[in-house]
């Protein structure tokens, strides 16, 4: 399945909030290369990154983004 398709069914384990894919800026924040899905929460505030085209969203894994 592609990450954008995911985009529709997939929320912040956390807070509920919608998830986007995070800007390059946002990416680079995190240290994450252009070639590494990140998911970013509608807020922007918590970030969660896919490891082998899998989201990994566990509310211990999400990265905060300021």
């Amino acid at each position: 399945m592609e990450d954008i398709e995911l985009l529709g069914i997939l929320c912040c384990p956390a807070t509920g909030q919608d998830l986007r894919l995070a800007t390059e800026a946002e990416r680079n924040a995190l240290g994450r290369p252009d070639s590494e899905t990140v998911f970013v929460t509608a807020d922007g505030q918590r970030a969660y990154v896919s490891q082998d085209g899998i989201p990994i969203l566990l509310p211990d894994s999400s990265q905060a983004l300021l």
